[in-house]
């Protein structure tokens, strides 16, 4: 990939990224960045995948966010979780595994990419991991970004209607990242 196409990208999803913040988009910094990128992608790109060291930087970005969200609490919230979360887990990822395959089966989908689009996890760390292997990252970020958006939009509604029930506080103040 040329650096002027490199930058193209990059910028792209950088005004993708502020256009869903100013559309009050779920999960605008992603969501809005892949539209954008996406955008540049499919009006001038020529197909050509990042460069292995710009996914490599990625990556060890997506594993330090996660990382720097640890604090020194971390261990005691954990042992009032560890139960139920890993029954929860196990649970989720048996039945997007069982998922993956099927889709996989009916569908002219790789066993690989059905399967981590299946499975519950963040967008970012799911696509590093299917292109860390050598799938379409692209097909997985989709099908990823198709379920966040479903996800956060349906869960959204439903906390708004429960607190409206319960006559909770409204989140309307509350400032997103």
């Amino acid at each position: 990939m040329s650096p002027v196409a490199f930058a193209a990208l990059l910028a792209g999803g950088a005004l993708g990224a502020l256009l869903g913040r100013v559309l009050h988009l779920p999960l605008w910094p992603l969501t809005g960045a892949l539209v954008g990128a996406g955008s540049v992608q499919l009006l001038v790109g020529n197909g050509a995948p990042f460069p292995a060291s710009a996914v490599f930087i990625a990556q060890v970005l997506v594993g330090s966010t996660v990382g720097a969200r640890l604090g020194p609490t971390v261990l005691q919230e954990f042992r009032l979780v560890v139960v139920p979360g890993v029954v929860a887990v196990v649970a989720t990822v048996v039945a997007g595994i069982g998922l993956g395959v099927a889709v996989g089966a009916i569908f002219p989908i790789g066993l690989t990419e059905a399967v981590f689009g299946m499975v519950p996890g963040g967008v970012g760390e799911m696509v590093s991991a299917v292109a860390s292997l050598g799938g379409d990252s692209a097909l997985v970020a989709g099908m990823h970004i198709i379920r966040l958006l479903v996800v956060v939009t349906v869960l959204g509604a439903l906390v708004g209607w429960f607190r409206r029930r319960e006559g909770g506080a409204s989140t309307e103040g509350e400032v997103d990242p």
